[in-house]
């Protein structure tokens, strides 16, 4: 029986090392969003977009809001990858 119990608990820290590391891997890969990396990247494009007038201005918003849209199913499937594993 003692062979059996210290080979449960190899593979039992097996396991726990693997969910350690797999938990590292996310919260590094989740730290930054892709929302946060857009707004961060164009903020100095949305600085000079702020005297944009009329269709200029309807044009610049409706491309910024497809592209944050973008960004966020982007971390929607990177949550999921990492809640997968």
């Amino acid at each position: 029986m003692d062979a059996i119990q210290e080979v449960l608990q190899e593979i039992q820290k097996i396991k726990d090392t693997r969910k350690a590391r797999i938990n590292s891997y996310r919260e590094a890969s989740m730290s930054t969003s892709h929302r946060q990396l857009f707004n961060t990247l164009n903020a100095d494009i949305d600085i000079k977009a702020q005297g944009l007038k009329g269709e200029n201005r309807t044009s610049y918003e409706a491309e910024k809001a497809s592209r944050l849209a973008e960004a966020d199913a982007r971390d929607a499937k990177n949550k999921a990858f990492w809640d997968a594993l």
